[in-house]
């Protein structure tokens, strides 16, 4: 420690002030320490191992403190503050403590080019893009649709699936391990939240397809498709699995309906239309089941257009909540291409066959609803953005938004960052420099990431929800990259939890 200190001065030694004076005693472990004239000895005794004896009693009546301490101390302790701040400065920055936000830098896990050549993709004057994205449960496993984004009347494209697989034989990198082609272009698709070899998707023509990937060649039976005409032959919009909560509903719901007893991998899985309907399906691979509970109709009771539904979420159900924080579980919101947003409630009315499940309209948006997702940490609470870049965050327990949020770059996509509850992350749609950007909902700033450089339009968007924060954004030119977040690094204050 020579090095903390530029200044040289001479030793100091202190006097002793012990009054209590004892007779010194010598082993063979002894060691004495004696300076005469300076009244300071260190004795090891048998007793205590060491003592300190004064030199004399005119010693107790010496000034205190010595002379030449307090300059000493002025010349050694600047000096070494300095130096100890300069080596804790790393821990510093990196605790969640620090008053100054430092900038987050995020690292490209990988970049996938996933467009290939094949008849019906990407020709003519289209460009192949990826349309949808989604991680497995475990995240070792990324499901990318690539295909056409517009279509001036109907889709006449081929559209394509490819599964990539981290191999530890390629240093845990993503590899690609298999095709799944389709006759239309692939608008969603959606893993299983907790079986992995679970997969369904959507496409242009209105069918909803399930796959078993548990036989990598999915060979005849592997797949499962719903019946012909649902969702009006038309685009299918959005996908969910329901949670362990919400499938016992339903599925509790199609045994009084049906009287067959409920298989043990029996799924709900549910999806949505542009033509104004929700099909909740009944689903199991090893079974091949694939049967319609229910059929919602939005707004089907209103003499009004059927909207177009581009997104949709149920509430998050919180169990372990104190009785004052709960909410009502049987809530799902809807958003449409007018920027509607529509309050629902879950019905298991099987006497009509088109149910409307709305019952309230909440102040929504001016333009198209792009996604909206209910919290995970904070219950009722649910975050939409439009495509003019407005974020707003809404309480299920009152009409207008707790919060609106006018960006200043155009959104294409949204996520909430796990482990966050007031984080989001938004792919940008004309990107100047950044690809992504995430936003504190609570503050209504942009948090200080770097890494997310690019050039490309993000048109999807989807974040693993394993121990690994990472983050893939497909782009309109077919390529899809990944980043890994350091998302413990985000401070947040007492006052962003609470919100």
């Amino acid at each position: 420690m020579s090095y903390l200190s530029g200044y040289d001065s001479e030793a100091v030694g202190f006097d002793s002030v012990n009054q209590n004076k004892r007779a010194e005693s010598n082993s063979a472990t002894q060691t004495n320490f004696v300076e005469s004239g300076t009244g300071c000895q260190t004795n090891f005794t048998k007793n205590t191992g060491c003592t300190t004896d004064e030199g004399s009693e005119d010693d107790i009546l010496k000034e205190y403190p010595p002379p030449g301490l307090n300059d000493f101390l002025r010349k050694v302790v600047p000096s070494m503050m300095e130096q100890l701040d300069r080596n804790d400065l790393e821990l510093l920055y990196n605790s969640s403590d620090s008053e100054d936000e430092d900038i987050i830098v995020s690292k490209l896990f990988q970049e996938l080019p996933v467009k290939i050549d094949m008849p019906g993709l990407g020709g003519g004057d289209y460009q192949a893009s990826v349309l949808a994205l989604s991680w497995s449960s475990a995240g070792n496993s990324l499901a990318v649709s690539v295909g056409q984004i517009q279509h001036e009347t109907w889709c006449q494209h081929d559209g394509l699936i490819r599964i990539f697989t981290v191999k530890r034989s390629e240093q845990d990198k993503l590899v690609h391990t298999l095709d799944i082609s389709e006759k239309n272009c692939i608008t969603v698709v959606k893993y299983h939240p907790s079986v992995s070899a679970l997969l369904a998707y959507g496409t242009t023509s209105g069918e909803v397809v399930l796959c078993n990937l548990r036989n990598s060649m999915l060979e005849d039976g592997m797949q499962l498709s719903s019946p012909s005409g649902c969702h009006g032959s038309r685009r299918v919009s959005a996908l969910e699995w329901a949670n362990p909560s919400l499938a016992n509903t339903f599925l509790t719901a199609q045994i009084t309906k049906t009287g067959k007893r409920r298989g043990a991998s029996d799924q709900i899985l549910i999806s949505a239309g542009s033509d104004g309907t929700m099909n909740v399906w009944q689903v199991n691979s090893n079974l091949r089941i694939f049967e319609n509970v229910i059929c919602y109709n939005i707004n089907g009771s209103k003499k009004i257009p059927s909207p177009d539904i581009t997104c949709f979420d149920f509430i998050k159900s919180c169990p372990l909540r104190p009785s004052d924080e709960k909410v009502a579980d049987d809530i799902f919101v809807v958003g449409t291409k007018s920027g509607k947003l529509l309050l629902c409630k879950i019905k298991t009315d099987f006497v009509h066959d088109m149910v409307d499940p709305v019952y309230e309209e909440l102040e929504g948006h001016p333009t198209c609803v792009l996604n909206l997702a209910f919290s995970f940490q904070k219950p009722g609470m649910f975050a939409s953005v439009s495509m003019d870049s407005e974020l707003r965050v809404y309480d299920v327990n009152q009409v207008c938004p707790l919060k609106v949020l006018c960006l200043d770059v155009p959104v294409s996509s949204m996520c909430w960052l796990p482990n966050n509850p007031c984080v989001v992350v938004l792919g940008l749609s004309n990107p100047e420099q950044v690809q992504l950007k995430l936003y504190n909902i609570s503050s209504g700033r942009a948090l200080p990431i770097d890494g997310f450089h690019g050039v490309e339009s993000v048109c999807a968007l989807s974040i693993s929800q394993s121990s690994a924060t990472r983050i893939a954004a497909g782009d309109a030119d077919g390529t899809v990259k990944i980043w890994e977040l350091p998302a413990r690094r985000i401070r947040l204050s007492p006052e962003d939890l609470e919100f």
